[in-house]
């Protein structure tokens, strides 16, 4: 590295590299869709489509039964442009180069990497229905993860390239809940030496720490008795009643379940066995008892879509987690920590190219496809300063793509 030249291109490319040793979060999502979004001079707001995988139901017997192609399609808009700014003279220029990338690139792609990361960890919870734990309880056994990875197995996820993101506290229970319990010992030793968990345990190829992860604050009511009101509902909203008279808020990212409505395997179409749980999409707040609830998934119960095997009977039993009880049950604002236990599949986060501006500055810009990153370096020199004003930028958006390929695990805030 002794003859290096520090360069805008140089820079950019250490960034680059940077930058991708330190995503977690969107170093394991699907990055498949990235090469539709290569568009030159992009801008915030650019929305292409995501084609969602067919489905098909199995028919028996001879005859020919001929279904219709479904084309599903998930719109990904990039929404942020990212950048860190800085400044140096032409002297440091002049330095070492490792000097320079220790000293400035490294703490500025860091600081990049954290920004995507933390708006990845705190958008797509809020689509993940399938969730397990208590809410503002840290879980402390095997069994919440494990029951995480029921989840995505009764999904259909594959088995390989799980991961799961913890905050900082879940990470710490559960590390020390599993010191002493896996072989062979280079596991007990990883796990006491980082004081994280080891790679490939519980059902999970990775397992990663980040104080990114979200916290989400329930809703509440006083004593309710909620229930649907009318049989047969399916679509994204759900009328009910039952309600507190009283000041009664669910908010966005709320979870519960309608008795009798169970969720089912989308390849077999079989009962899991366990009811489908449905998160709020829209805060509602509601003082006459009765509310319509924006809700994901959407209800389906029949055709290649199904989700559920039968649709709510009028005056199901709704329970919210985290309430008391299902019959008379109440509600307190409780915060909790969303970790993630998923398949990539579940999430995309996607960049594009940022334009290349004229008028004397200097650009460089690094597009990889493969690594799914697209990272710009812009700088402009002062001739009164002798300083180099410099930004990195990038362009990216976050999309749940599969969101029944994922589970939160609520925990303490």
């Amino acid at each position: 590295m002794a003859n290096t030249l520090i360069t805008p291109d140089w820079i950019t490319k250490e960034a680059a590299r940077i930058l991708v040793n330190n995503l977690k979060f969107a170093g394991n999502v699907n990055r498949d869709y990235d090469d539709q979004y290569s568009a030159a001079g992009a801008k915030v707001g650019y929305t292409v489509k995501a084609r969602l995988p067919q489905r098909f139901r199995t028919t028996k017997g001879q005859a020919l039964q001929v279904q219709a192609i479904t084309d599903s399609f998930v719109p990904v808009t990039l929404t942020d442009q990212a950048n860190v700014g800085m400044s140096f003279s032409s002297a440091s220029l002049t330095m070492e180069v490792d000097d320079f990338r220790d000293r400035m690139i490294r703490p500025a792609s860091e600081q990049l990497a954290n920004t995507i990361d933390y708006d990845g960890l705190n958008r797509v919870f809020y689509d993940v229905s399938q969730s397990v734990g208590t809410p503002g309880t840290t879980p402390n056994s095997n069994l919440t993860y494990l029951q995480a990875g029921v989840k995505l197995s009764n999904s259909a996820a594959p088995m390989n390239d799980r991961v799961a993101i913890l905050g900082p506290l879940q990470m710490a229970t559960i590390a020390n809940a599993n010191f002493a319990l896996f072989n062979p010992a280079g596991k007990i030793a990883s796990t006491y030496n980082s004081g994280a968990m080891a790679s490939n345990v519980l059902g999970m190829r990775s397992w990663y720490e980040d104080q990114n992860v979200a916290i989400h604050t329930t809703g509440t009511f006083t004593a309710s008795t909620p229930l649907t009101n009318g049989a047969g509902q399916t679509g994204a909203s759900l009328i009910t009643d039952g309600w507190a008279s009283g000041a009664t808020t669910l908010n966005r990212g709320d979870v519960f379940t309608i008795a009798g409505v169970y969720a089912v395997n989308p390849q077999s179409y079989a009962s899991t066995g366990e009811l489908r749980q449905f998160v709020v999409t829209q805060t509602i707040s509601d003082t006459s008892g009765d509310m319509t609830i924006s809700i994901s998934p959407a209800i389906i119960s029949s055709g290649q879509l199904q989700n559920v095997d039968a649709a709510p009977a009028d005056g199901a039993a709704i329970t919210v987690l985290g309430a008391t009880s299902a019959t008379s049950g109440t509600l307190a604002a409780t915060q909790s920590r969303q970790a993630l236990v998923y398949h990539p599949d579940a999430f995309t986060m996607v960049m594009a190219d940022l334009d290349m501006p004229q008028g004397g500055a200097r650009a460089s810009r690094v597009s990889d496809n493969e690594l799914g990153i697209s990272l710009r370096m812009v700088q402009q020199y002062n001739i009164q300063t002798d300083q180099n004003a410099s930004r990195l930028d990038c362009l990216y958006g976050w999309k749940t793509v599969r969101e029944d390929l994922a589970a939160r695990v609520w925990g303490g805030a």
